[in-house]
């Protein structure tokens, strides 16, 4: 788990109470219950670089490869992973099928409708492979 993401559990488990209950919400800080569409833009930016840097993070622990030898096969610089990995810049699409590639994934954009009545659409999204 990152740093951001226990901080976030940290706070969350702050509102419960010693009973169990749960705070009520007039007397939670301003902000934190906001409805997707009153997100901000850069919130919503910082949240899916981090949530992406997390997946491209846990994907190349799982396929057991270091930093040297994703840098080797993707040609970033070992700043600009560790800038993507820590969700301190908002890759491109591009950038992440080039990643995802290096570690032997592919990237499939699943859009959801959210009414009823409609079907998900899936559309794999490939690089040119570079190694």
């Amino acid at each position: 788990m990152t740093d951001r993401v226990e901080a976030r559990a940290a706070r969350l488990a702050a509102l419960l109470n010693e009973d169990g209950t749960l705070t009520p919400a007039k007397q939670l800080p301003p902000g934190l219950l906001t409805e997707g569409d009153d997100l901000g833009a850069p919130y919503l930016e910082g949240l899916i670089a981090e949530t992406v840097g997390e997946g491209l993070h846990a994907l190349r622990v799982e396929s057991g490869l270091g930093t040297p030898e994703v840098l080797a096969r993707r040609g970033l610089s070992k700043g600009r992973l560790s800038q993507i990995e820590r969700a301190d810049l908002n890759p491109q699409l591009s950038t992440i099928t080039q990643q995802a590639d290096a570690l032997d994934y592919d990237v499939t954009i699943v859009f959801t409708p959210r009414n009823k009545g409609r079907r998900a659409v899936r559309v794999a999204v490939k690089p040119a492979s570079n190694h």
